[in-house]
């Protein structure tokens, strides 16, 4: 371990060893859900990227870069679901900073289960915007979908 600022920080390849840990018990204590991607870490913008990168010293470069491949990553939920349940405090997940993720898991230390509520929200979500669209083809006089393949 290295100090740094008077904080006590495990080296990130530490990190990558207790993120497989947790990971493991986290996903024996939830069951599957819907849409929900169990082995997401392969999956990934990130898959393959030297994980040295998303512990780098915040406002640097390399955590901005981290930042920024999280923007699109198709398995941002599961990551950021993987770090509040798992109460990470170092490094990028998600798309989110430690800060971030102190903030709130502080305003909402009720929740048991991240995994449980963003796959919630997430069918939810995919619900209405599949009612949604549905409603929208409706009310321009469409009666029938032809798919191409």
């Amino acid at each position: 371990m290295a100090r740094n600022s008077g904080r006590w920080l495990a080296h990130p390849r530490d990190m990558e060893a207790a993120m497989e840990l947790t990971s493991a018990s986290i996903h024996h204590r939830h069951q599957q859900s819907v849409g929900w991607d169990r082995h997401w870490r392969r999956h990934g913008v990130c898959a393959g990227s030297n994980v040295d990168l998303f512990f780098a010293v915040p406002r640097s470069l390399d955590h901005e870069h981290a930042l920024s491949m999280c923007e699109d990553c198709p398995v941002r939920t599961e990551c950021l679901a993987y770090a509040l349940d798992g109460r990470c405090t170092h490094g990028i997940f998600g798309g989110t900073t430690p800060g971030w993720r102190r903030a709130l898991l502080a305003r909402r230390p009720h929740i048991t289960s991240w995994r449980n509520l963003l796959a919630q929200a997430r069918a939810e979500h995919m619900r209405r915007s599949h009612h949604s669209a549905a409603t929208n083809h409706q009310r321009q006089g469409c009666s029938k979908v032809v798919v191409i393949k």
